[in-house]
């Protein structure tokens, strides 16, 4: 929505953008309207018209709606459909067990990762809209922090972080307890 309502985003796209069905398929609009807007282009020759460059960077951020937007707007739809445990499919009649795996696989490591990656494809999405020279210059650097939260929500290393803020919390503990006991020793409290 802030990539949208932005002023450098046209308002006849942003209501071909709103009167799109499903939140994916709001993504993949808004790519197809910043691609036409900014290589003067129109929206049914994206990517097929666009500069061999361009349609490379097309393809990369589409596969970022594909393969990684998907699964994380249907895993959010439920949990705020309150499928905590049990995932069930669009009409609620049976379990969806893709969904309810992706779930019950889910920490809070992998949603800050997810959180991060998205960050990056909306920078480049906003740059593509609203700059003039900042995306083709900042796209690797924004395409490579993307790719590298991409390969660390792979690798999953969930368990190894959650027993390094169970140290840290530990040791915060213990610097508490010994801070506590220096002021008592010290007559303050």
């Amino acid at each position: 929505m802030t990539i949208i309502s932005s002023p450098h985003f046209p308002e006849s796209s942003e209501l071909r953008v709103m009167d799109e069905r499903t939140v994916l398929d709001m993504w993949n609009q808004v790519l197809v309207e910043a691609f036409s807007v900014r290589y003067a282009v129109p929206r049914s020759k994206v990517p097929s018209s666009l500069p061999y460059t361009s349609a490379a960077y097309f393809a990369g951020m589409k596969s970022v709606l594909d393969d990684w937007m998907e699964p994380l707007i249907n895993t959010r739809n439920s949990l705020a459909h309150g499928q905590w445990i049990v995932a069930f499919n669009e009409q609620r009649n049976s379990v969806n067990q893709d969904r309810t795996k992706r779930l019950n696989a889910l920490t809070l490591w992998h949603l800050r990762l997810q959180k991060n990656m998205l960050k990056h494809l909306e920078r480049l999405i906003f740059d593509l809209t609203a700059t003039q020279h900042a995306f083709e210059r900042d796209f690797d650097r924004h395409w490579a922090n993307l790719k590298a939260a991409q390969s660390r929500i792979s690798a999953d290393k969930s368990n190894e972080w959650e027993l390094l803020l169970q140290r840290r919390h530990l040791r915060g503990r213990g610097h508490m307890r010994r801070n506590y006991r220096q002021l008592i020793d010290a007559g303050l409290i």
